[in-house]
């Protein structure tokens, strides 16, 4: 109940900060992020984990290269999120510049990316239930997004979480500085 209260309120806190760009309902925004495998066209396995923090609603985004082969990375994760019944739901997610551009980042298999995310949890009109959250490094196909608690277990039951906005940073080569939004 502790971490499902948790995630909750990481997903407030990530939808409160302010952003230049958002991915929701929007074609026109610029690609969020880049990557390549510098081995061709094969899909590179990456693993996705958001570990929520003890302020509501914020969590550590980290993107492992669980391949064979490098890759690169640049710019912001896509965002999207799924309701319990599986349907996608559209909730906007503002890119923020946190802590600042985001450098091409090389990738070794076995290596992390990060990204702060915040996400506006409330239980108004304009939220909506989530169960599943999946992240997007461009050319990639989505990986779902593993919650993890703030001690560091598995969040089960994200389903209770109900957000209304995101914001997330720009992927970066360390953690420090990335859940900085102001």
């Amino acid at each position: 109940m502790r971490v499902t209260i948790l995630a909750a309120a990481v997903v407030a806190a990530l939808t409160a900060c302010g952003a230049t760009t958002s991915d929701a309902g929007s074609d026109s925004a610029p690609p969020s992020t880049t990557a390549t495998s510098s081995t061709g066209p094969q899909e590179p396995a990456v693993k996705v984990e958001l570990t929520f923090q003890d302020k509501p609603g914020l969590g550590l985004l980290a993107a492992t290269n669980e391949g064979s082969a490098p890759i690169t990375v640049q710019g912001w994760p896509k965002l999207a999120f799924t309701n319990p019944a599986g349907e996608a739901v559209a909730i906007p997610v503002e890119r923020k510049l946190v802590p600042g551009e985001g450098p091409p980042i090389t990738l070794q298999p076995g290596q992390t990316a990060f990204a702060g995310v915040k996400l506006d949890e409330d239980d108004d009109t304009k939220s909506f239930a989530i169960d599943e959250m999946t992240a997007e490094l461009p050319g990639l196909t989505p990986a779902t997004v593993r919650f993890v608690g703030t001690d560091g277990k598995p969040v089960t039951g994200p389903g209770r979480i109900k957000v209304s906005d995101a914001e997330v940073g720009t992927l970066q080569p360390v953690a420090q500085g990335v859940l900085v939004f102001d």
